[in-house]
């Protein structure tokens, strides 16, 4: 996947800051070790697994966006290389992010439609190459959030799909939003001293301190995973903040639609040839359901497990996640349940991306 992925490793780089999560006065969290009865670290070969029913998600692959209905439709839209990614669905259809050379482009894919621009933007580099673009959608499908940055710093601007410019905030430190939904965006922000927390930024109106420091929000589920100590955190409310019941070395990438697991990545305790872990995770009290190896080896020039290592996955029902494995000749959608049974949910081709995915491209 590469340099998609990097946005959310810059995310977990402040996140692993000197920090705790703001909350009321309560009993420390469970820290969720190791234990005896922890299912083991397994490794999947994807093309020996069954071959599935493909995956009843949003997602897009090689071009082609492949809908939960089960719809396709092709994007003939220049890119460099697999600098394409699905953003999501609004008002206007499906909304694609692309770059060639250094212009950023949304543009809106309708069947039977020519691609429709709906934003742009160019980065400018220094010589040396350093500029990166993300793009974000809002989850109710009408805002635009674009977040460029160089060496200097990173600024992320935000409009709506007709053009309007709703605001736009500068930052010395390298950071994209968490999340952004009904006019709120998630994001880091500086406090009045100047110190990086976790904020709940409503564009023309309000910034409001939500965390000293999480690792992932979810504005429409109303959580977040906040920092505890060291690499630990645990899941705590954005409306009333509280100390997680319990807190382990991982980030959610996504939670089932009941609220009762969630899939994420292991925060390695070392960034230096440490393994690639996802794993399952019981929220009520952090209990370890499944542990998967996927991607390559953490190692000195890939020291993040986020930066160099897939993060698309999501959950198909309450029982059942789909995620992305390398495989010879590409990449394939994986379905696996929560019996640890597997099956491949795609063919295999390019990355795929799922709408709201966190990434930047460099």
């Amino acid at each position: 996947m590469g340099a998609r992925a990097r946005l959310l490793a810059l995310t977990l780089l402040v996140g692993l800051a000197p920090g705790a999560v703001a909350s009321a006065a309560s009993a420390p969290p469970q820290v969720v070790t190791a234990r005896a009865d922890d299912p083991p670290t397994r490794t999947i070969t994807p093309m020996r697994l069954p071959r599935g029913s493909d995956a009843r998600l949003d997602h897009m692959q090689d071009g082609v966006i492949h809908t939960a209905g089960g719809d396709t439709l092709s994007i003939r839209t220049p890119a460099n290389g697999e600098q394409r990614m699905l953003l999501g669905e609004s008002r206007m259809g499906w909304l694609v992010a692309v770059r060639k050379g250094y212009l950023g482009r949304v543009v809106a894919i309708r069947k039977g439609k020519a691609p429709q621009e709906v934003r742009h933007t160019r980065t400018t580099t220094y010589g040396q190459g350093d500029a990166a673009i993300g793009w974000l959608l809002s989850r109710d499908g009408e805002m635009l959030v674009s977040t460029t940055y160089d060496r200097g710093g990173g600024t992320s601007s935000v409009l709506t799909l007709a053009g309007d410019y709703l605001g736009g905030r500068y930052s010395s430190s390298y950071f994209t939003p968490f999340d952004a939904d009904a006019g709120h965006i998630a994001t880091w922000g500086e406090d009045k001293h100047y110190r990086l927390r976790v904020m709940d930024w409503v564009p023309r109106t309000s910034r409001t301190e939500i965390a000293r420091n999480a690792t992932w929000v979810s504005l429409r589920d109303d959580l977040m995973f906040v920092r505890t100590t060291g690499r630990l955190y645990g899941p705590s409310p954005i409306s009333a903040p509280v100390e997680p019941a319990w807190a382990a070395p991982f980030s959610p990438l996504a939670i089932s639609p009941d609220g009762e697991t969630a899939v994420g990545l292991r925060i390695s305790g070392s960034g230096f040839n440490s393994p690639a872990v996802l794993d399952v995770r019981r929220m009520s009290d952090g209990a370890l359901l499944d542990s998967i190896a996927f991607g390559r080896r953490i190692t000195e020039d890939s020291w993040s497990i986020t930066s160099e290592h897939e993060q698309t996955a999501a959950w198909e029902g309450n029982r059942r996640f789909v995620f992305q494995l390398p495989a010879r000749g590409g990449a394939v959608l994986v379905r696996c349940d929560l019996a640890q049974s597997c099956q491949r949910a795609s063919d295999v081709g390019g990355n795929i991306s799922f709408p709201h995915e966190s990434f930047m491209w460099w």
